[in-house]
């Protein structure tokens, strides 16, 4: 049995990586800029970045599951970005599963894939349940003002578990690479 040791920051996609967060099509997301130079410090810090997801587009029949893996390593890799993943839950929101944030079962398959402690890791994100999920995992919440994140009532449901709340994804991986983190 492997001792999980490595760090990671578990990157939300829409809104937080990419506009818009509502999409009829893949070609239509953009990535917000200075994403992409957040990411770079994190990964050079020595931090895994990984995109754990919610497509409910797929459940929609928008595009397929495929189709939006095959996007992602395309979109990503063009920016030279080696981001892990994706870990994505494909239903609608409406529908209950066991996948969809904030419950923690991507996290842990990403943790088992990559032998991540998730106790040491960062979950970043522009909804209340992205930095609810750092909770149920036993990592540090950040949330970013970006998408979801514009809306003040995401915003109130984020703070009772965001540990750092920042305007844009750079200013949260400054955070995480000031801070000690989360103790094992």
């Amino acid at each position: 049995m492997s001792i999980n040791t490595r760090r990671a920051v578990f990157l939300d996609l829409n809104g937080t990586l990419v506009m818009p967060v509502k999409v009829n099509s893949l070609s239509e997301f953009r990535l917000i800029p200075g994403v992409d130079k957040a990411v770079a410090k994190l990964i050079n810090a020595g931090f895994l970045c990984t995109v754990v997801t919610v497509q409910s587009r797929i459940a929609k029949g928008l595009f397929s599951e495929s189709e939006f893996r095959t996007w992602f390593q395309d979109f990503f890799s063009c920016l030279k970005l080696n981001l892990k993943g994706p870990y994505i839950c494909p239903h609608r929101f409406s529908e209950p599963c066991e996948c969809k944030k904030p419950n923690s079962m991507l996290y842990d398959q990403a943790a088992r894939d990559l032998s991540i402690d998730l106790r040491r890791s960062y979950v970043v994100g522009d909804s209340a349940s992205d930095v609810k999920a750092a909770k149920n995992i036993g990592g540090l919440g950040c949330f970013v003002k970006t998408g979801w994140g514009k809306k003040k009532s995401e915003l109130e449901a984020a703070r009772l578990y965001a540990d750092f709340i920042g305007n844009s994804l750079g200013e949260v991986a400054d955070w995480i690479l000031s801070t000690d983190g989360p103790k094992p």
